[in-house]
């Protein structure tokens, strides 16, 4: 029985085989296809380009920018009255409106404390005033004298701060996970500048303890399935146990180890104005802290990795960040930390264009996160079939996943036949690897010439006129962000 089996087995399989054979050989002879594919020669990361780079401030966004950091007040976001928190995202609508008619996307924080913002009319202190009041009749609003005037902190250990905060998450993520304009979200809310820190606290209750800090980031993570989120240190609230990136503030100051290796940089850091940190600091976080928590040298493969130029930095022309220990250590801590973005340049002045330090500008901004590109195309005749291999000669991935649109044009520059290949994970294609994407040209076109071309869908295109294609560091390119494949001869 067992030997009968087998042999019905073999000659099921031997019938199948068969049948396959005869199909594609009918399906070859009912017309025939001629596919002749481009060569693709590799050419200088193109800059700007989607989610990364040097990023730019809100509304100052150049040529070179892709992405603006807008910094939204919770009292301008969060609305409470009678005990009751509501999502007020009118202020933010607008100002994301501007960010896609710029063709742009958004590095997005929410912060309750600024001490950058303490005069005679404001304490930097940005709560919606029931709440304020709530927590000052508590007793949980502190309060020091600081140069520019009274700065105003409240105890972020405080329930009712706590329940607001988490409130205004779960509804901030039910309108915006997911959104086409928002790059990343940095979860803010807590400590100065919404920086995870209190360093202008005067009054030791008001720094939020590592359970708390935990519930926010548990909020944040279970609320937001779409969107990308930032840490400003994992240390904190035990957010190296999520899956998050991070962003360093102080980047090029406090980043890297790059100081073990160059006494230039050592110098050149004595000769500045730095008066907190070390230049290890964020190194030591990435690196466990002192063995408190593993490692995250790997997380930069499925989270984003960012940050602030230095102040110190970017007060300063740019100048010398293009030559030098300074570009070499830049270099070194992008790749080092696979940077997909910095804020910063615009501060402190872009190199005039068509000069040498224009030039070194393009080279670091194309630097930063993926740089994508075609490495291969191959046709099948018989089949109909073009199978494309993307590239990745980054440091970094490109963390959302949009698809490769394959596109039949005709001799009038009409499309015929468009095709989504819903399968193809660009989120997964790391640094220094290859990826297939597979399409078929299909049966029922006419006979004639064809152009196949390829592109990847900006999902902003639903909501915006302008968006920034993703372009890819290749020749053959139609249009922005367009690349023809291979020519198709149908008799």
């Amino acid at each position: 029985m067992k030997n009968n089996a087998i042999h019905r087995t073999a000659r099921v399989f031997t019938a199948g085989l068969l049948a396959v054979v005869l199909l594609l050989t009918v399906s070859c002879q009912l017309r025939n296809v001629e596919i002749h594919t481009n060569e693709f020669t590799r050419t200088e990361a193109v800059i700007p380009n989607p989610m990364k780079g040097f990023a730019s401030f809100y509304g100052k966004a150049d040529q070179n920018s892709s992405m603006e950091y807008l910094g939204i007040k919770f009292n301008e976001i969060y609305r409470y009255e009678n005990g009751q928190g509501q999502l007020d995202s009118a202020e933010l609508d607008k100002k994301l409106a501007k960010i896609a008619e710029r063709g742009n996307s958004a590095i997005l924080r929410v912060y309750i404390l600024n001490p950058g913002h303490v005069d005679s009319e404001q304490t930097g202190l940005f709560l919606p005033g029931e709440l304020y009041s709530e927590l000052k009749s508590a007793g949980d609003i502190y309060s020091n004298s600081v140069k520019s005037g009274v700065l105003e902190y409240p105890d972020f250990n405080s329930e009712k701060l706590i329940g607001c905060m988490t409130d205004f998450i779960v509804q901030f993520a039910g309108k915006y996970d997911g959104h086409p304009t928002i790059a990343t979200i940095q979860m803010g809310l807590y400590g100065s500048w919404g920086e995870w820190n209190m360093s202008e606290c005067r009054v030791g209750k008001c720094q939020m303890t590592n359970e708390n800090l935990r519930r926010i980031i548990e909020t944040y993570v279970s609320s937001f399935k779409k969107t990308k989120l930032m840490g400003r240190n994992p240390s904190l609230g035990y957010a190296n146990q999520f899956p998050i990136g991070y962003h360093d503030d102080n980047y090029m100051f406090n980043t890297s180890d790059f100081h073990t290796r160059s006494r230039e940089w050592k110098n050149l850091l004595r000769k500045q104005d730095y008066s907190y940190g070390t230049l290890q600091q964020f190194y030591d976080f990435i690196n466990g802290d002192g063995g408190k928590y593993p490692p995250l040298w790997d997380i930069w493969q499925t989270q984003m990795f960012g940050g602030e130029l230095s102040m110190q930095m970017y007060l300063e022309p740019f100048g010398p960040l293009w030559s030098g220990t300074e570009r070499e250590a830049l270099d070194y801590c992008i790749h080092q930390f696979h940077m997909s973005w910095l804020m910063g340049v615009g501060v402190g002045g872009i190199p005039d264009a068509d000069t040498d330090g224009y030039k070194e500008f393009r080279k670091v901004a194309g630097s930063f996160g993926y740089d994508i590109y075609i490495d291969s195309v191959t046709g099948k005749n018989c089949t109909s079939k073009i199978v494309t291999s993307f590239g990745n000669a980054g440091v970094a991935p490109f963390y959302y996943d949009w698809k490769p649109e394959y596109l039949m044009v005709d001799p009038e520059g009409s499309i015929v036949y468009t095709y989504t290949d819903e399968e193809f994970l660009l989120s997964a294609l790391l640094p220094d690897e290859t990826a297939e994407s597979v399409f078929f040209i299909p049966d029922d076109l006419k006979a004639g010439e064809y152009s196949v071309q390829v592109r990847f869908v900006n999902p902003a295109e639903e909501t915006s006129k302008k968006v920034l294609p993703l372009r890819l560091s290749n020749d053959h390119e139609i249009r922005e962000g367009i690349y023809e494949l291979a020519s198709v001869i149908i008799e």
